[in-house]
Order: C-alpha cells, then structure tokens, then sequence
C-alpha cells in the first residue's frame, strides 16, 4: 500500500505542478494583451454560468468525484499489513518482534544450508511462508530433499520463536539446463 500511496501523491502533485503551469502561462500571456494559450477560459466561464446544480452534468461530475473520493479514502482506512511478526515473551510488558525482512533472511540462510539447494527465495506473509528453493540437480527433486527444506523452515522459525508461526510453502525447481 506504500507504493500506491506514493505513486498516487506523486500524480497528483506532477498534475497541481502542470496545472499551476498552466494557469501561469495563460495569466502572463493575458496581461501581455494576447488571448489564453492553454485553454480557452471564457467558454469554461459561459458554461459554467449557464448550468445550475441541479443540471445532469453537474450531478454527474459530483458523483464521480465522491466515488473517486470514497475509493482513496477506502484504500487509506484498510489496515496496513504488519511489517513486524511479533514473538513470544516471558515478561508480559516486553514487546518484542521481528521485521518480515529478518525472518525472510533468516528463513533462506537456513534453507540454503540444506545440501542439494542451491538457491532460495521466501516471501513472508502474515499467516504464510512461501519458500521456492531451487535444487543443484538438473532432474526433479526427490521428496525428500522437500522434507528436508521444510524442516530446516519449521526449525529455524521455532528457534525465532514467533507468536503465530506461519504456514510453510515449499516449491523446489530443478537447476536450468
């Protein structure tokens, strides 16, 4: 959701900058004794005195912007997901917790300790954890080397000691001819 918080104040922004610019050069290029040159003003300013708030096409623009309004607003009260995954304590006033970034590292250094990984990647949800590990073999990967990838998983996220540990995914692909 950051992201798309970003990009949208990034769009908005660059449309007040070019609005701004806009709106400039037609000011200077009034007072200069020339006609608008972005756009033509006057008729904006006729139609706009010739409509009531009860025309349709004033009714329709309102609608779209407060369902344009209410999505963004929508999208700003969902909850963010936790960047933090938080664990057990002994003592009830400490609050202590892991970022998604060290148990994805965490997760990964361990399974690339396993023999016959070569390579791993792990994505970290709330309730999910979802390994894909790439095998040094060119074949298919034996059950067992899964079994064991998700052990190393399952032992080092006991050892993290989470407070809700997560459900482990594990995909493992063969090496690329």
């Amino acid at each position: 959701m950051r992201l798309v918080n970003r990009l949208l104040a990034l769009i908005v922004s660059l449309a007040l900058v070019a609005g701004a610019v806009v709106i400039v050069v037609d000011v200077v290029a009034v007072l200069t004794g020339h006609r608008p040159i972005a756009a033509d003003w006057l008729a904006a300013y006729r139609w706009g005195s010739h409509m009531t708030w009860a025309s349709g096409e004033v009714r329709l623009i309102c609608v779209l912007l407060g369902v344009v309004g209410l999505a963004l607003l929508g999208m700003e009260l969902k909850p963010r997901r936790p960047a933090r995954l938080s664990t057990d304590s002994d003592n009830p006033a400490t609050d202590a917790a892991y970022t998604r970034r060290g148990v994805r590292q965490a997760v990964r250094d361990a399974v690339t300790d396993v023999d016959g990984v070569d390579d791993a990647a792990v994505t970290v949800r709330r309730r999910h954890l979802h390994i894909r590990a790439k095998s040094i073999a060119r074949e298919p990967a034996p059950a067992s080397l899964r079994d064991s990838v998700t052990q190393a998983a399952r032992s080092r996220l006991d050892a993290l000691q989470l407070h809700r540990s997560p459900k482990v995914t594990v995909r493992i692909s063969a090496k690329a001819h």
